[in-house]
C-alpha cells in the first residue's frame, strides 16, 4: 500500500507543477519592452522550463510507481500504450497521451534554437509547443477520470484551482497578445515611415534645382 499512496501522491503533485508550468508558459509571452518588463519575462520563462522539467521527471516517477504497484495490475506495456490498461484502460490511457504531449513539448523546447534558424521556424515551432495545454489537459482527465481520491472535497479543490490558473492565465495571453502585436505593427509602420520621410527629404535635398534664369 505503500507505492499505491506514493503514486497517488505524485500524480497529485506532477499535475500541480505542471499546471504552474502551463500557467507560466502562457503569461512569458507577455511583457513590456522595458528593461524591467524583459527581465521579468525572463525570470518566468526560467521558472516555466525549470517546472516543465520537474513535472516531467514527477510523471514518470509516478508511472514507475504505478507499474511497481501491486495494488492495481498494470503492466509496463500498459502504461506506454495508450487504452491497452487492465486497470481503468480509457483514464490510463490518457495518462499515457499525457506522457507523450509533454514529451513532445520538452523536445519542442529542447530544439527551438534548431527550430530559430529554419525558415518559419517559429512558427512550426509555436505549433509544436501548443502540446504542453494538450499535455496538460490530458493529465487533468486521467486524474479526474482514474484517481481514486477524484471524489474527495479535497481533489476536487486542487483540480478547480488548476483550472482557474490555467483558464487566467490563457485569459491573459488572448486579451494582451492582439495589443501587442499591435504595437508591434504600429512600430513597424512608425520606422517605415521614418525611413520613407529620410529618403524623400534627402532627394529633396540632392535633386538639381535647374538652370539659372
Amino acid at each position: 500500500m505503500t507505492l499505491w499512496y506514493l503514486m497517488r501522491g505524485l500524480g497529485f503533485s506532477a499535475l500541480a507543477v505542471l499546471t504552474a508550468a502551463t500557467t507560466l508558459g502562457a503569461l512569458s509571452t507577455d511583457g513590456a519592452r522595458t528593461p524591467a518588463g524583459i527581465d521579468r519575462r525572463v525570470v518566468r520563462q526560467l521558472l516555466h522550463r525549470s517546472a516543465a522539467v520537474f513535472g516531467l521527471v514527477l510523471l514518470v516517477l509516478h508511472l514507475t510507481a504505478v507499474v511497481l504497484d501491486s495494488y492495481v495490475s498494470v503492466s509496463l506495456s500498459g502504461v506506454l500504450l495508450p487504452f491497452t490498461a487492465s486497470y481503468r484502460p480509457v483514464a490510463m490511457g490518457l495518462g499515457t497521451l499525457a506522457l507523450y504531449a509533454l514529451v513532445l513539448t520538452a523536445l519542442s523546447g529542447v530544439m527551438r534554437s534548431t527550430f530559430a534558424r529554419l525558415r518559419n521556424g517559429d512558427r512550426v515551432w509555436r505549433a509544436i509547443h501548443i502540446s504542453a495545454y494538450v499535455a496538460w489537459a490530458l493529465a487533468m482527465l486521467h486524474g479526474i477520470f482514474g484517481g481514486s481520491d477524484a471524489r474527495q472535497t479535497w481533489a476536487i479543490a486542487v483540480y478547480v484551482a488548476c483550472a482557474v490558473c490555467v483558464g487566467v492565465a490563457l485569459t491573459l495571453r488572448v486579451t494582451t497578445e492582439p495589443r501587442r502585436v499591435s504595437d508591434q505593427r504600429g512600430t513597424a509602420d512608425h520606422r517605415t515611415s521614418h525611413r520613407t520621410s529620410h529618403r524623400t527629404s534627402h532627394r529633396r535635398l540632392t535633386a538639381p534645382t535647374g538652370a539659372l534664369r
